[in-house]
């Protein structure tokens, strides 16, 4: 049983219990009273509640599993709404899966996450549980841009200079682990559960430029020699709470919660079996998608290009077009068809073996998830990021392709055109286009691109995030026919033309 003030917080969100009980609601089945923190979470969003919190909430539920709870913590000023919302239901939330069709809902109030700080108001709090000997893991979810690490940057320099108290998150990972090294108690695994190619040896990378920093010579080799960065491929869409989603909690579910989440019901998660201070039994968890492998790139390569860089390819040009929503972009059918090109004629012929998966299935998969219109992900939310999200996504396409016989980029240089497009800020009917792009900001990319005419060569020369496809003509070119056409008949007339284009070649 939980305790009574457990059960005050979670009676409290069962506001209509008769609709609770006609949708089925899961809820803890175990005390949560009694789970101990084996894993504290930086920078919790919706994403790492639709997946490794669900996850270890099954473990809990399903297996008795007590040593795998999590502390969530919120690292950035933004984070306040998200931090007082969790921090008043003591970590409860729900979780709302929706298919396609109306009927298809599963929901569940999650339990995993016992605790919840917000880092700039009790940074110390924050080190004093990551240096916790029940902590075994420390994993992060800080998106793509996240991990392009500038050692000059303002808030980097002041977590060197202020190991009480850091900002970042490779700040508290660093001076947790130097902690622990100096009390001698084993040090954690650092998880990474971002869209990131090697996502494991990236944050690998970015803790040792932060500890060389410090010029700290034996935090370094206990870094290097102990600690373990395991990778992983990640997997479930999922949008960012709006008050819609409030809305049909409490409407349709009985649940009044200030932070649900709403995901779709595909949930994948392939990880690196290299734990250097014990692991969740993830084992157990086969049955809902989850594979532990000493070889995870394949399947990450799979995932990188094919979703993930559809879903960004299709965005910007379907944003153009004029569409808000994920569905809205793929139900159009020259959208669709672009994107099934994409994949089958450029990106598979990339892509490595992957052991257990039929590549056609998880292709056509891929599009009836996109067409969920239940789930309401906007355009925008996959926009953001590009400068950073197409070196990984889709260059690396582009780039063996451009080095094979016979190279196939006519729908990468479509997506990179449209990329450039939408970076100028504003769309088609001249209305301003709400840019989320640190890297694009720091390159000053909107100005280069320019909304009269765009200087493509320059931009594609731009190493940070095209490296050396910029020096390639045929790319070069291809992209610039993109871009003019964009400017000379709108998004969807270009993408007519371009479809047309390759069907008479």
């Amino acid at each position: 049983m939980a305790s009574q003030s457990e059960e005050s917080v979670l009676s409290q969100m069962l506001t209509d219990k008769s609709k609770c009980s006609s949708m089925k609601v899961h809820k803890p089945s175990y005390d949560r009273t009694k789970l101990k923190h084996g894993i504290v979470h930086l920078s919790v969003g919706a994403f790492h509640r639709a997946h490794l919190a669900y996850y270890m909430d099954l473990l809990a539920s399903e297996q008795n599993e007590i040593n795998w709870g999590i502390v969530g913590v919120g690292i950035r000023m933004f984070d306040k709404p998200i931090s007082d919302a969790l921090q008043s239901q003591k970590g409860l939330y729900t979780l709302v899966s929706k298919g396609g069709n109306e009927s298809d809902v599963d929901v569940r109030i999650i339990g995993s996450m016992i605790d919840y700080l917000f880092a700039p108001d009790s940074p110390e709090a924050v080190l004093d549980v990551l240096s916790h000997p029940d902590t075994k893991i420390a994993s992060l979810t800080i998106t793509e841009s996240g991990y392009d690490l500038d050692i000059n940057n303002a808030e980097i320099q002041h977590d060197l200079k202020n190991p009480q108290q850091p900002k970042t998150v490779f700040g508290f990972i660093v001076h947790a682990l130097n902690r622990r090294k100096n009390a001698g108690i084993e040090p954690f695994t650092v998880m990474s559960c971002d869209n990131v190619q090697a996502n494991g040896e990236v944050t690998k990378k970015c803790i040792l430029s932060f500890v060389k920093a410090l010029n700290n010579q034996d935090l370094l080799t206990y870094i290097q020699s102990k600690v373990t960065f395991p990778s992983a491929m990640v997997d479930r869409i999922t949008p960012a709470t709006t008050d819609s989603d409030r809305d049909y909690v409490l409407t349709k579910c009985g649940i009044t919660d200030k932070w649900p989440v709403v995901t779709e019901p595909f949930v994948q998660w392939v990880i690196e079996d290299n734990f250097c201070n014990g692991r969740p039994p993830l084992e157990h968890l086969s049955s809902y998608n989850v594979l532990l492998t000493e070889h995870v790139e394949a399947y990450e390569c799979m995932k990188m290009r094919l979703l993930n860089a559809s879903h960004s390819s299709m965005c910007y040009l379907g944003y153009l077009m004029g569409y808000r929503y994920i569905h809205e972009i793929i139900l159009d059918q020259d959208v669709k068809q672009y994107i099934e090109y994409l994949m089958n004629d450029e990106v598979s012929s990339t892509l490595p073996p992957v052991p257990g998966i039929d590549l056609e299935l998880y292709k056509k998969t891929l599009i009836t998830r996109f067409s969920n219109p239940n789930i309401k992900d906007t355009a925008l939310r996959v926009c953001m990021d590009g400068a950073s999200k197409f070196p990984k996504f889709l260059n690396p396409t582009i780039d063996q392709q451009l080095k094979s016989n016979q190279p196939k980029i006519h729908f990468s240089s479509l997506a990179i055109g449209a990329w450039i497009r939408y970076i100028t800020g504003v769309d088609e009917e001249n209305n301003p286009i709400t840019l989320q792009d640190p890297l694009a900001d720091q390159l000053n990319l909107k100005d280069i691109a320019n909304n009269t005419k765009p200087n493509v060569k320059e931009i594609l020369n731009i190493n940070q995030v095209f490296g050396d496809l910029g020096k390639n003509e045929k790319f070069v070119k291809s992209v610039q026919d993109v871009v003019n056409l964009l400017y000379e008949k709108g998004s969807k007339a270009t993408l007519k033309q371009w479809l047309n284009m390759y069907k008479s070649q």
